[in-house]
């Protein structure tokens, strides 16, 4: 038998070294690991916080972030699905009060109120998410009950149960609580109270506001044109926190004139609301403070959009949204959105523009006020509007670019939308309750 090479029979004393590095460093490892199972869980700083205060702290947050933090544990996700908390919690768009169609027969199956407004939600299905008969009124509230404006929440009416039919009061009412506060004071109607707005923002103030632009002339068959143009010339601003009216004269530099179904916005004190000069008013909830904020100005120098056509403002998380009717070219029309960056100047960025062509996937000539934006999304890029004779209710996704039609609203003469965002966890302070 051959002897091993010389290479073979020499001592491998190195391998010894590399033996002993091998086992020290698994020695090492195990400690360390050992160490690791040993040392104490770096502490969450939110498990500190009770069940009750982590809820409250949710319930400031945007809907959109509320979604998000779902997924930061179990107890954030049991917290944010639990029924209880959800009233608490923040809440989005969930459906539009309507004015129903002529035809009783063209109501379906949407809830009626005794006024003839209609709500749908604006996903389309299910039963509606508020019944607009106001069933928790006392049968005297709601006798001759007329929808004026929706904010965040709560819903202004005027309510005619007097025994003169010409003297009424207002309601603030919270549907989804089912909770209602009479403002005290009686006033006469006349063409001077038309427009009337209700101001509140819960992340601010618990306390609403109710703006009444007081106009310089009644009308009536005898007037004359040059002493009534029906611009406005004082406001009253009741304040639900005091439980006073103030009186202020108007502070505007123009002669604004408003139309009553115009949306308006309440962000932070202050109410924009939208005039018929193509321009966009401002007051605060103490009278002192007015600007005007111009419209953007129009995209095509050819057919630039009538300054007395209808513009719409809403809030997209947090920032004032401004869409209108314009134009591309010679003929196409479009919708076109807009966004206030910064409220405090008067610098408009153009946001969104598509064409009515694709968005209802054909073209079609459109009259006066024949498309109409009903809403803009708080918390995603969608918008709402309705169409054509029958009032086709349609969405419209500006990441996507997709349009959905809702369902069909029927024809009325009446064009008066209110979007609703319920108001879950919070109740109305007490000025007047009967």
């Amino acid at each position: 038998m051959r002897a091993p090479p010389a290479a073979a029979r020499r001592p491998r004393k190195h391998l010894w070294w590399r033996w002993r590095w091998l086992a020290m460093a698994g020695g090492s490892g195990s400690r360390k690991r050992k160490a690791r199972r040993m040392r104490k869980p770096r502490p969450d700083p939110t498990a500190l916080l009770t069940d009750d205060l982590l809820v409250e702290i949710l319930a400031r947050v945007l809907y959109r972030d509320l979604c998000r933090f779902r997924c930061v544990s179990k107890r954030w996700s049991a917290l944010i699905s639990d029924p209880d908390n959800r009233r608490r919690l923040p809440q989005t768009l969930t459906g539009i009060f309507y004015p129903m169609p002529l035809d009783p027969d063209d109501a379906g199956s949407q809830a009626l109120t005794p006024h003839g407004y209609g709500f749908t939600n604006v996903s389309g299905t299910g039963p509606p998410f508020i019944h607009p008969s106001f069933s928790f009124l006392p049968d005297r509230e709601r006798v001759g009950l007329e929808l004026v404006d929706c904010c965040n929440g709560l819903i202004l009416c005027r309510c005619f149960r007097f025994a003169d039919d010409h003297e009424f009061h207002y309601l603030v009412l919270n549907p989804a609580t089912e909770e209602w506060v009479a403002v005290p004071v009686t006033r006469r109607w006349s063409t001077k109270l038309q427009t009337v707005r209700v101001g509140f923002d819960p992340a601010v103030s618990p306390h609403f506001y109710v703006f009444e632009f007081e106009l310089n002339e009644d009308y009536d068959e005898d007037y004359n044109d040059d002493d009534w143009d029906g611009h406005v010339v004082r406001v009253k601003i009741y304040s639900s926190g005091t439980g006073f009216w103030i009186d202020k004269e108007n502070g505007w530099t123009l002669c604004m004139l408003l139309p009553m179904d115009f949306k308006s916005v309440f962000l932070d004190g202050v109410l924009y609301v939208i005039a018929i000069q193509g321009i966009i008013g401002v007051v605060d909830v103490e009278g002192r403070t007015w600007r005007i904020i111009e419209f953007p100005d129009p995209r095509s120098e050819i057919f630039p959009f009538n300054r007395t056509d209808v513009g719409f403002i809403d809030l997209f998380q947090g920032q004032l949204h401004f869409a209108t009717d314009g134009r591309i070219g010679h003929s196409i029309h479009s919708l076109e959105i807009w966004v206030l960056e910064d409220k405090e100047s008067e610098e408009w960025t153009l946001k969104h523009t598509v064409c009515f062509e694709f968005l209802l996937g054909r073209k079609r000539e459109f009259g006066f006020r024949d498309f109409i934006v009903v809403a803009i999304h708080s918390d995603r890029n969608m918008v709402f509007f309705v169409c054509g004779r029958e009032r086709t209710l349609m969405s419209y996704d500006m990441d996507s670019w997709e349009g959905h039609i809702i369902r069909n609203l029927g024809y009325s003469e009446i064009e008066h939308f209110l979007p609703y965002v319920p108001l879950l966890p919070k109740s109305l302070p007490d000025c007047g309750n009967q």
